[in-house]
Parts: structure tokens; C-alpha cells; sequence
């Protein structure tokens, strides 16, 4: 096949995901032929080497054009379509992070750094006092640590509506911590997340006077999270998704950093989806992220597809490398075979036995870029990765594609009227089975662990 030919097969595949608002990105090999690199080379927009945490997984190339709006289908249409079946959608440019909060912004970097030294997290919320005060008040004693590798330090906070008043509204039970988002020493990725109540038991709680807490107590102490959670696009769509209004909490601020990033995980909660969480919305501020964003079947289906080349000889040293023994292969081959046991297994934390598939080298990475589902995102891009429960949801992997940490901020969704959640078990549903509960992590089984 002709090298234009082959790029084309690729980029036109008639199952390939077309993200709309995205650049079609596509993956490479230094020792692909002259000419092939030669055509990607004459439509390379931006090209990006993944490593994270020691391990290479390739090239990608996003190419130009931007991908062309689907005739005859408004693009709102698209994007509640993809709502619906928990697959990503990338708001190209939505923001300018320095619209009103580039003092802010730029002050991210300096906090990358300070919340490395002891301490450094109650010297940032500390300086935040003049906002936080009367109504959020600092604890003193020190909050325990929910992950001793990889915790930093949590604060607790306190909240009251009226502190003069004895008996008014009050929660003794926030908190933000920070931490590292993996151990290895070499990688300085970071995170810090704002919450309530005991960490992973209470991560699906349908508290909303607390979610709306920590709202107002994260919007405090970062103030552009308002550019996602005042932004009419954003809430627009996403109300008009939903039929209610939202509102976005627990939030997470990110520094990717070189050789970091997340491993593959999704956003849903041990819960039931009916009035649960709806899902998360990432703003990139500073730097670049690479990411591999897909609904959970449509990973589901390239588990499969990829079983499928190994069993037919293809990449014999991804075979030999991954399963040891013969009988671990035949076992993998016939747990692709069902489809839902692969869905089931893929919403297990660190996707369970198919994390080595996922999450192993280029081959993988590679056959996920090639059908569609890498995105590259800037300062300004806004990502929305849907949650419908366990078995709808958007599954994702990131790594740092900038040369210094990049800043981002995650927001998850709810509903600001949510209904309630349905009985135990649906109609019909065989109780041998039982609800997903199998497949729950510590609490927030998947949500920037990695």
C-alpha cells in the first residue's frame, strides 16, 4: 500500500472515533518506512514522545486538518450523542487562562513546588484566610493520611454559616490534601484534592449541602475554576444534557509532570448512576497533556480486537513478554471472548487483570491512537468525560506532553437536584448476580489513582 494510501486508511478508517473540535493523531515508528514518515512529516500539527513512569510508549503525530464537522449533523447533536454513550468531548479553546486570572495561574508553578516542602500545603490555605475566614476555619491537629506512599499532607477544615450563633449549620468534616500521583521518586507529578468525610467510604456521598461546601471552599482558594463552573458553554450543554442544573465539586488541581501522568481509570463511583456523579470536566491551564480517552466499551472492544491479533501470531513478543505461561494466555483469550466479562474486568481498579494490556508499551498505545481515541490538549482546552455507572463511563489514561509540569484543574459533575437513586436491585436483574458491587475500589475506585 502507498504510504499516502496507508496515513489515509488510518485517518479514514470507517470505525476510527471522531472526536469533533480534535486533530487526528496518529502513531509512528522511527523505523516506519522513509515515505510514511515523510506524509506524516507534510500534515504534523504537533508531535509528542509518551513515556510515563519508565516506560515508552511511542510517538503520535496530530496532524492537519482539525477533523471536518459530520455533514448534516449539528454539533451539538454529536456531543450529546457522545454524552450519552460516555465517550470524551474536547471543547477545543474554550478559555483564555489568562482572562481575568493569569496572577492566579501563574502562581500554580510556585505552588508545584511549595506543597513539595513539609508543610507547604497549610502555608497555602493559610494565606487564603482572609477569604476563608469567618465561615471556613483551619484545624490544627493534622488530618491522618489515607495513602502512606504517596500522601503528603492533609488539612482539615471546618465550616459554619453563622460562627456567632451556637446552633447554626456547620461541618466539621472537609478537608484538602496533597500528595504524589504515583511513588516513583523520579516522577514529580502532583496533586491536590478538596473533599468531605472519610476518604474513598465516603467519595459517593449524595450530601449536597457538603458537595456545595467544598464548591465554594475549593472556588476560595482557586478562583479560576471559574472558568469552567461560570462558563455558559460548559453548563449549558451539560444542563441541557441532564435536565437539571449542575454544579461541580470536588476538585483536584493537577501538575503533570515529564515522565508522569495517570494510568488508565474512569470516574464512576460505587454507586448507583441514577442521581449519582455525572462525571468530571478537566481544564488544561499551563503546559500539555496527551491523552487516550474512550468510552468503556469502545475500550472494551479494542481489548478484544487486540486479543485477537495475538492469537492470530501478531506481536509474539507482546505474547511472550506479558503471559509467562501458556495456560495465562488461554485464560486471557477466553475472558475476551465476553464481551461484558472484558467491560466488567476493565471497571475493576487499575483495570484488574487486563491493567498489564492496557497500560503495557507502544503496541497497545499505538492500536488506541490509530482508531481515534488520542487527544492532545492545551492551556484552554476543556475535556468532559462522562459517567452513567460502571458499564457507561469514560475511560482515560494522560501522560505530561510538555517540556515543565503543566496545570490543570479537575471538576467533578452533579446534578444540583438529583434524583433519587432506584431500588437495590432493577426489575429482572438475576440477585445472583447482584449490584456492581464487586467492582468497586476504595471508594472512588479509579479517579487519578493509578
Amino acid at each position: 500500500m502507498a504510504p499516502d494510501d496507508l496515513l489515509a486508511s488510518i485517518v479514514d478508517a470507517p470505525d476510527r472515533d471522531r472526536c469533533p473540535g480534535a486533530r487526528p493523531v496518529v502513531s509512528y515508528r522511527d523505523d516506519d518506512e522513509a515515505d510514511y514518515l515523510s506524509m506524516i512529516d507534510a500534515r504534523a500539527h504537533e508531535r509528542v514522545h509518551l513515556v510515563r513512569r519508565g516506560i515508552d510508549h511511542g510517538w503520535l503525530a496530530e496532524l492537519d486538518p482539525p477533523l471536518a464537522p459530520i455533514p448534516g449533523v449539528p454539533e451539538n447533536a454529536q456531543l450529546a450523542q457522545r454524552w450519552h454513550t460516555g465517550r470524551p468531548i474536547l471543547l477545543r479553546g474554550l478559555v483564555d487562562p489568562r482572562a481575568g486570572f493569569a496572577e492566579e495561574v501563574a502562581a500554580r508553578r510556585r505552588l508545584h513546588d511549595e506543597l513539595k516542602e513539609p508543610g507547604g500545603l497549610r502555608r497555602f490555605l493559610k494565606a487564603q484566610r482572609s477569604d476563608l475566614e469567618p465561615n471556613y476555619t483551619l484545624q490544627a491537629r493534622p488530618g491522618s493520611l489515607y495513602d502512606e506512599e504517596r500522601d503528603l499532607e492533609r488539612v482539615l477544615v471546618s465550616w459554619v454559616l453563622r460562627p456567632e450563633d451556637p446552633r447554626s449549620p456547620r461541618a466539621k468534616d472537609l478537608w484538602v490534601k496533597s500528595g504524589w500521583l504515583s511513588d516513583r521518586e523520579d516522577d514529580e507529578s502532583l496533586r491536590m484534592r478538596f473533599s468531605f468525610g472519610r476518604e474513598g467510604a465516603d467519595d459517593a456521598s449524595r450530601d449536597v449541602r457538603r458537595h456545595r461546601r467544598i464548591e465554594e471552599l475549593a472556588e476560595m482558594c482557586l478562583p479560576e475554576a471559574a472558568l469552567v463552573s461560570d462558563h455558559p458553554r460548559v453548563v449549558g450543554l451539560l444542563e441541557s444534557w441532564l435536565g437539571d442544573e449542575v454544579f461541580f465539586t470536588q476538585h483536584i488541581a493537577y501538575w503533570n509532570a515529564p515522565g508522569g501522568g495517570a494510568l488508565f481509570h474512569h470516574d464512576a463511583l460505587d454507586e448507583r448512576a441514577i442521581g449519582g456523579q455525572k462525571g468530571v470536566c478537566y481544564l488544561q491551564l499551563t503546559g500539555s497533556t496527551a491523552w487516550l480517552a474512550l468510552s468503556i466499551e469502545d475500550l472494551t472492544r479494542r481489548v478484544i480486537e487486540f486479543a485477537e491479533y495475538l492469537a492470530e501470531g501478531e506481536l509474539a513478543w507482546v505474547r511472550e513478554s506479558t503471559f509467562r505461561k501458556p495456560e495465562a494466555f488461554a485464560q486471557f483469550i477466553k475472558m475476551t471472548g465476553n464481551f461484558k466479562r472484558v467491560r466488567r474486568e476493565l471497571a475493576k481498579p487499575g483495570c484488574g487483570r487486563l491493567g498489564r494490556i492496557v497500560g503495557r508499551g507502544p503496541e497497545f498505545t499505538s492500536l488506541l491512537a490509530d482508531a481515534g481515541h488520542a487527544l492532545i490538549l492545551r492551556a484552554g482546552d476543556v475535556l468532559i468525560l462522562p459517567n452513567h455507572g460502571y458499564d457507561c463511563t469514560a475511560m482515560h489514561s494522560v501522560f505530561c506532553a510538555s517540556e515543565e509540569p503543566g496545570y490543570a484543574l479537575s471538576l467533578a459533575i452533579r446534578e444540583s437536584n438529583p434524583p433519587p437513586p432506584p431500588p437495590e436491585e432493577y426489575p429482572g436483574e438475576d440477585p445472583s448476580e447482584g449490584p456492581p458491587r464487586t467492582r468497586r475500589g476504595r471508594g472512588r475506585s479509579s479517579r487519578g489513582r493509578d
